[in-house]
C-alpha cells in the first residue's frame, strides 16, 4: 500500500459484488464501460481476456474471482453485465489491467489512522490483496493493494498482448492498427 500524502489516503471506491474496495487513487489510470472481450490465448485464472483500451490490449481480470467472492473453481461468465459494469484501468510498476466491477461509487478520502491492518485471522492467501480495512457510512470498504492485484498466474504481457485470431502485434503491445473492429491480418509478400 502507498503511503498517505500529508497524511491521507485516497482511494477509489467500487462494489464489487456486494462488497465495497477501495483502489489507491495514484494507481487508477482511468473508469469506462466493459469493452468487447478477445480469449487469451492460454487462460489464466480470473482473466476474463483481453480488451482493447486505447490501443493497448489489457487484462481485464474478475476482482470478484481474485478476492474469493465467487465460488470456487467457477469461471468468470464475460458476458454478464449485471454482475459487471464498470471496468477501472490499474497500473503496478510497468504492468497495466482493467479491474472488473460492479460499480465505481467515487472517491473517499481517509486520515491514516482510519486505516486498519487486517486482524492475524485474515492474513492469508485468500486476503493477498487486500491491505487495509475503512470504514465509510457503516460499511466495511477493503483497500486493495494494487501490486498484489495481479493474478500469480498472469502470463507476461507479452504473451497476452496478440488476441486470439490474428492481427500483427505494435511495440505497445496492440494490434497494428489503430481504431474500431478487428485486427487487419498482414500482407502476405508478392
Amino acid at each position: 500500500m502507498h503511503k498517505p500524502l500529508n497524511g491521507m489516503f485516497r482511494v477509489l471506491v467500487c462494489r464489487v459484488q456486494s462488497r465495497l474496495c477501495g483502489l489507491p487513487l495514484d494507481a487508477v489510470e482511468e473508469t469506462l464501460r466493459p469493452q468487447p472481450l478477445r480469449p487469451l490465448k492460454s487462460p489464466a485464472v480470473h482473466v476474463q481476456g483481453l480488451a482493447r483500451i486505447r490501443g493497448d490490449w489489457l487484462p481485464v481480470v474478475d476482482l470478484a474471482g481474485l478476492l474469493g467472492l465467487t465460488e470456487s473453481g467457477a469461471a468468470p461468465a464475460p458476458a454478464d453485465a449485471a454482475a459487471v459494469r464498470r471496468y477501472v484501468v490499474v497500473r503496478a510498476g510497468e504492468r497495466r489491467v482493467a479491474l472488473a466491477v460492479a460499480e465505481v461509487l467515487g472517491l473517499q478520502t481517509f486520515a491514516a489512522e482510519q486505516l486498519r491492518a487486517l486482524p492475524p485471522l485474515l492474513r492469508d492467501r485468500d486476503h493477498g490483496a487486500v491491505s487495509a480495512l475503512a470504514e465509510r457510512d457503516d460499511e466495511l470498504i477493503a483497500v486493495l493493494d494494487q501490486a498484489r492485484l495481479f493474478p500469480d498466474d498472469l502470463p507476461p504481457t507479452a504473451a497476452l498482448s496478440a488476441p486470439v485470431g490474428g492481427g500483427a502485434a505494435s511495440p505497445r503491445g496492440g494490434a497494428s492498427r489503430r481504431g474500431r473492429g478487428p485486427p487487419v491480418p498482414p500482407r502476405s509478400p508478392r
